[in-house]
């Protein structure tokens, strides 16, 4: 199947109206220099790009996309992303709250996954410490679902020693989220969640278009 990218538009200043915000950041700051003091215009040219990359993370790191190609399967993070073989995924589908006996679908969609080290060994600590606070809200809407919210504590920092398939055993961070997504599949059948947020089209369509690549990388199709 040929590549898709499905990405939120990024805003971008012509290159000329950055050399005159630097420009004026600069006759601003030689001005309260020449006025006042070096060290109140140091100060003032030093929170401007604080705020000024503040803006930027804020602007530009909060939603970048997805990646699906007939290999793989990439979600794109501000601070790096994080990468699923189609063969490592069993099933993609959207996900349903229940609670005594009434059913609702909420903004999220889930990804059970096979192999937890072949996806793990590929994630750097800042996408895990990410993944592990953007889902924390499912941990306790699921726990909720069976009246365990007293084991929330238990779960919402799990840094035990998690063995793989294969005996080997990991820790720290990558322990976290192998025994987040331990839990999250007992609660919910998934191990990995895409928020509807992170996705330019609706839940219903991505997933359809998941399930796609993804039948069509274990048949060998090439559409």
């Amino acid at each position: 199947m040929p590549t898709k990218h499905l990405f939120y538009p990024q805003p971008r200043l012509p290159i000329w109206s950055q050399y005159l915000i630097w420009a004026c950041l600069l006759m601003v700051s030689f001005t309260i220099d020449s006025q006042l003091n070096s060290k109140v215009a140091g100060l003032f040219f030093l929170t401007c790009l604080s705020i000024g990359l503040a803006i930027k993370h804020y602007v530009y790191g909060q939603k970048l996309g997805f990646t699906l190609t007939e290999t793989h399967f990439q979600q794109h993070l501000y601070k790096g992303g994080w990468v699923l073989r189609w063969h490592n995924i069993k099933r993609v589908d959207a996900l349903n709250y229940s609670i005594q006996g009434w059913t609702t679908s909420i903004p999220w969609v889930g990804v059970e996954i096979k192999d937890y080290q072949a996806f793990i060994s590929t994630i750097s600590p800042k996408v895990i410490t990410q993944i592990l606070l953007h889902q924390r809200s499912l941990l306790f809407l699921g726990l909720k679902q069976y009246s365990r919210q007293h084991e929330l504590e238990d779960h919402i920092i799990n840094d035990k020693p998690f063995i793989y398939s294969d005996g080997s055993n990991v820790k720290g961070l990558k322990a976290m989220l192998a025994n987040r997504m331990m839990i999250q599949r007992q609660l919910w059948g998934y191990d990995l969640f895409i928020a509807e947020s992170d996705i330019i089209t609706s839940k219903e369509e991505f997933v359809g278009l998941a399930r796609r690549y993804l039948a069509a990388s274990h048949s060998g199709a090439n559409i």
